[in-house]
């Protein structure tokens, strides 16, 4: 029986390692959360004045504050 050998002492180019993800407090929901809540938002206007990119960010934000985030 033979024992391969390992070679271990290269060491790895820290540029070319990936970079750890770093999830923002927006990442925490799901675009699907989102939607809904910025639809929610929209709804509770009586659907009038329609600002979709508004409704997503106030969306966005209202979600952060549920979790603490600012």
């Amino acid at each position: 029986m033979s024992n391969p050998k390992v070679k271990v002492s290269q060491k790895s180019d820290p540029s070319t390692q990936p970079k750890p993800f770093q999830k923002n407090s927006a990442s925490t929901f799901s675009e699907d959360e989102i939607r809904t809540r910025a639809y929610y938002i929209y709804e509770c206007r009586d659907r009038t004045d329609n600002n979709p990119d508004e409704d997503w960010i106030q969306a966005e934000t209202e979600l952060m504050e549920l979790v603490g985030g600012k």
